[in-house]
């Protein structure tokens, strides 16, 4: 099969290689899409950076052969998403259901040994757990966001959303704009806070109430008015760095929730005062990855056709173009690029 691996940074090779062998709890998956990923996009530019490395976590793709100790009804040519992300199942966190938490996810690395969740390939060799059938119907460019879907299902749950809320979404990017859909799926009026134009549009073309520019327009201002003076209920940070997480502490109402999704630069800090958390009763909190039940709920909402998801799929490539591909991808004007076997 051909498999692409990241030699350096800017630097993929498509390489022959032999195909995966299978173990009985396992399942062999032909890849029909696979995303790019910003986190496979830092590797592109060198930040994390150990190589060489095979990327791709946003799998779709067709079941080919089923291992016998699988416990699930699976058939071959079942559509399928793949949770590519290993949990052991048996660490303190998995088995407090925290499995997003695993100490054991094999995400470490070796400089100079291969390594990576690896689904820029034709071929993959899932865990039967990993494995979650979807609709027929479901276009394979559509269910790459699965992944991406399943993480932002997280975040949401702990945001504590109720019909009626006014939540404010910080960052205007693919998980932005996921935060957005199922916000409004939740009842909520969703503000977004993003300083590029075309982003802002979008935002407000997939039904946010109101578009900020956080650079040039006063986002506290705005969430006041939106909401009679009170603040959001709930914040969502995504993008923008520290300075941004901590304008968002001030448009919060009382016992309002701020949910970190996003990552910021190491390092990157603000100072907070705690008597603000004493008299307004807010809430910080974060999220990280997915967990089996928020992949499992993400792959029927996939299913369902019931979100805009087509809209954030900015364009489709032949895997032979990856490196194109990722070129295309870290634009600030493209919000998903599908690679398509």
């Amino acid at each position: 099969m051909k498999q692409a691996v990241m030699t350096e940074p800017g630097s993929i090779e498509l390489r022959d290689v032999a195909l995966p062998v299978m173990g009985e709890g396992d399942v062999l998956v032909k890849i029909d899409a696979v995303g790019i990923c910003t986190w496979e996009q830092k590797f592109f530019k060198g930040i994390p950076g150990s190589y060489p490395f095979i990327g791709g976590h946003e799998i779709s793709g067709r079941v080919l052969a089923v291992g016998p100790a699988v416990a699930q009804p699976l058939s071959p040519g079942d559509k399928v998403v793949v949770a590519s992300l290993t949990r052991c199942g048996e660490c303190y966190y998995c088995r407090r259901g925290m499995d997003n938490l695993c100490l054991h996810t094999g995400s470490e690395s070796t400089p100079g040994e291969m390594w990576g969740p690896g689904g820029f390939a034709e071929y993959f060799v899932a865990r039967g757990y990993e494995v979650f059938k979807v609709s027929d119907q479901m276009p394979a460019a559509v269910g790459t966001l699965a992944e991406p879907l399943a993480c932002v299902l997280r975040s949401i749950d702990r945001g504590g959303i109720e019909f009626g809320d006014t939540v404010v979404v910080m960052g205007g990017g693919v998980m932005g704009l996921l935060h957005l859909m199922l916000a409004k799926a939740r009842g909520a009026r969703v503000i977004m806070s993003e300083p590029d134009g075309e982003r802002r549009k979008k935002a407000l073309e997939l039904g946010a109430i109101k578009a900020v520019d956080p650079l040039h327009e006063d986002l506290k201002a705005a969430v006041l008015a939106e909401t009679g003076g009170i603040g959001a209920r709930t914040v969502f940070f995504t993008a923008g760095g520290a300075k941004a997480v901590e304008s968002g502490i001030g448009i919060l109402m009382k016992n309002g929730i701020l949910v970190v999704y996003g990552s910021t630069p190491k390092g990157d800090s603000f100072p907070l005062d705690p008597s603000t958390l004493h008299y307004d009763e807010i809430f910080l909190t974060g999220v990280t990855k997915h967990t089996k039940d928020t992949f499992r709920r993400a792959a029927e909402l996939i299913s369902s056709g019931s979100l805009p998801l087509e809209s954030l799929i900015s364009k489709r490539m032949p895997f032979d173009s990856v490196k194109e591909a990722f070129s295309l991808a870290g634009r600030l004007d493209t919000y998903r690029v599908i690679m398509e076997m």
